[in-house]
Order: C-alpha cells, then sequence, then structure tokens
C-alpha cells in the first residue's frame, strides 16, 4: 500500500476539489515548484556560473536516476522539450522506410508527423471504440509488409493499454521498427525499455510524471541509432577538436540546443519522489481504484467505453457524456475531461477512495 498522506502532502489540492485529468495534465508537488523557482533565482543571482554547474553536476544524475526509473543504458536516452518535438526529429532519420501501421483514433501529434513526411500509411481502427486485437496488428504488419509501426502504449482517450512486451517481441523477430508513444503511461506503470523490444520510446512528463511542462525523454536502442543516423545536431552533438567543432552523431544529437534546465530541476524532484514511493505501489493503486470505480459504476446507467472491467485498461476511463453532464460533475468539484461526446476520467496515485465514491455518486445524480 502506498502512503497517501505522503501524497497528499506533496500533492495538495484546495479543500473539496477532486482532481480526475492527469490525462490532460499532472499536478505538479510544492518541492517541484521549489526546484524551479530556485534555479531560476540561481540564475539570476550568478548567471551562466550555475547554467554551467547545473550541466556539469546535476544534469549526469537527472540522467542517470531517469535511465535508472526506465531500465535503459545511458547511451539510450535524450532529453527533450515533448513528444512532438522528438518523433519529429526522428524521422528524417528513418526516411528510407515507407510502409507504416498508424491507428486512426491515436493522437494526432503521433499520426500527422507521418502523413506530412509521405509515408506510406496503412490505417486500423477499433470495432467498438476501445479493444485493439493484437493478432489483428500482427496480421496487418504482415500482409502489408509494415516496415514501422508507431502506437501509443496507452490510448488517450479510452485508456486502453497495449501490451508492448509481446508486440515488441513480434516486431523485433519480422524486423519491424517499433516506435511507442508513452505519454500516457510514463510514471504511472512500470516500464523496462531494456526488456520491451521497443525500438524507440518518446514521452512528455507533463502527464503522469507530474514534472510540468517543457520536457521529455526520448529512448533509442543502439543498434536503430547506428542504422538510421540522426539528421539534427544539438546539444553535445558536437565536440571541440583542434580548436574546430566536429559533429558526432549519438543519441544527444536529439536534444535541442539549449535543454530547458529548470523543468530537469522540476522532473528531478517528481522523479526523486516516485521512485521512493515505488511505481509498483503507484501503479497497483491505480488499479485497485479502477476497479472500484468500475464497480461503482455498475449500479449507473452510465456507458463506458469498452468493457467494464480492468483487462487492457490503464488508469484513464472514458463514459459516454455531453456538456450538461460536464457542468454537473464540475459543479460537484470534481475536474474531469469532455472530449466530444465522452467524459474522460484519470486516476492516478493522488486520488483515493473517497474520491472515487464522490464521483461515482455526482455521476449517479446527474441521471436521478
Amino acid at each position: 500500500m502506498i502512503n497517501l498522506q505522503k501524497i497528499k502532502s506533496a500533492y495538495p489540492h484546495p479543500k473539496g476539489k477532486i482532481y480526475f485529468n492527469t490525462p490532460s495534465t499532472g499536478l505538479i508537488s510544492g518541492k517541484s515548484m521549489k526546484q524551479a523557482h530556485e534555479f531560476n533565482n540561481n540564475l539570476h543571482l550568478t548567471g551562466s556560473l550555475h547554467a554551467e554547474r547545473f550541466k556539469e553536476e546535476e544534469l549526469p544524475q537527472i540522467r542517470e536516476d531517469i535511465c535508472q526509473f526506465i531500465d535503459a543504458p545511458i547511451g539510450e536516452l535524450a532529453f527533450i522539450p515533448n513528444f512532438s518535438h522528438g518523433l519529429c526529429a526522428i524521422l528524417p532519420a528513418l526516411s528510407e522506410l515507407k510502409r507504416v501501421l498508424l491507428f486512426r483514433d491515436d493522437y494526432p501529434s503521433l499520426t500527422q508527423p507521418f502523413v506530412n513526411h509521405g509515408f506510406d500509411i496503412h490505417w486500423l481502427g477499433s470495432t467498438d471504440g476501445f479493444f485493439m486485437d493484437l493478432e489483428g496488428i500482427k496480421q496487418s504488419i504482415l500482409e502489408h509488409r509494415v516496415e514501422i509501426l508507431a502506437i501509443s502504449h496507452v490510448q488517450y482517450i479510452s485508456g486502453f493499454m497495449v501490451n508492448l512486451m509481446e508486440l515488441g517481441a513480434f516486431c523485433r523477430q519480422k524486423n519491424v521498427l517499433l516506435i511507442a508513444d508513452g505519454t500516457q503511461s510514463l510514471g504511472a506503470f512500470p516500464f523496462s525499455f531494456s526488456a520491451s523490444n521497443v525500438d524507440v520510446f518518446i514521452a512528455s512528463n507533463y502527464k503522469w510524471m507530474n514534472a510540468g511542462f517543457g520536457t521529455g525523454i526520448l529512448c533509442m536502442r543502439q543498434e536503430i541509432l547506428k542504422k538510421y543516423p540522426p539528421k539534427s545536431g544539438g546539444f553535445n552533438s558536437y565536440k571541440l577538436q583542434n580548436n574546430s567543432w566536429k559533429y558526432v552523431p549519438s543519441i544527444h544529437s536529439y536534444e535541442p540546443g539549449h535543454l530547458n534546465m529548470p523543468g530537469l530541476a522540476m522532473l528531478h524532484e517528481a522523479l526523486k519522489f516516485k521512485m521512493e514511493i515505488g511505481l509498483e505501489q503507484i501503479s497497483a493503486h491505480n488499479s485497485r481504484l479502477m476497479a472500484k470505480l468500475l464497480e461503482g459504476l455498475e449500479s449507473t446507467s452510465h456507458e463506458i467505453v469498452g468493457a467494464a472491467t480492468t483487462e487492457n485498461r490503464s488508469g484513464i476511463l472514458s463514459l459516454k457524456g455531453n456538456e450538461k453532464m460536464f457542468q454537473h460533475v464540475a459543479k460537484q468539484g470534481i475536474t474531469v475531461k469532455l472530449w466530444q461526446d465522452v467524459l474522460r476520467i484519470g486516476i492516478h496515485f493522488y486520488n483515493t477512495e473517497k474520491d472515487v465514491d464522490r464521483l461515482v455518486e455526482a455521476l449517479d445524480s446527474f441521471k436521478k
């Protein structure tokens, strides 16, 4: 069991208010805010002296800790501003690959760059708006001679969580490049980049990592880096040799020229807190609350997107809804997200059983 009192102390929320909108933006802790403030204050006082010290002393430790967090070799991780930046940066290096498999309902920042770059795209969909058939994915890969599969680990509206381990093993066997968007899963579920067989893993940190805006991570296997060298140059891409700069491509070629240092300081604080609580414990807590929510909704007539089970379900649940339903819940002090005709609910480690009970009561009272 996780220490809810400790988490609530780190992530306080106004009295009487409940936050179920982590899939849009995760709450940030007071300590993370303090880290960003201290960085900017030191920059105000000493300028480059503090920036250089941060790069030399603190940045290597942040790299080491995030690599430990996701089980990735340090030479395979880059810090980026967000998922979109990372994906758009790597696509020029993959230009010799043409056939791509994408999902119509996936997040547009994952799919549109492939369209813009002129890839030959085969689209898949879901029959019920939730379930993604793994065998169907495999069959499509073979039938259309797919060279790249790009997919979200967790779908942003339905909350469906694909089995990356099984999918990665299949893609590796068939020599298919697997790119995974971990923005809706990183920080909520344990993930091992080394064990996953995912070739490229990219995620923004402002949702379930609770690290605020402006930072993300990109992991790429060394064999992929060598086979498809970067076409961009950024932070640490150049080495000074004989008084001149020499371009040395590496994972750092995907880092922008100037990293978001206060953002990385916030990330580090959020990361340390999650490592202290334990990601396995966070995941188990979120799953328990999701099961409780599903059980509570059984007595209502609300239509759930997908099966009313925890199988393949992340911390996201969507209900068929409308503006009136959204406003009714909001008046109860509960923050959720309205996406067209669905009400999206996100459960994270700062939520409690009482929060779930209040949400169910609010939804039930709307029907009555």
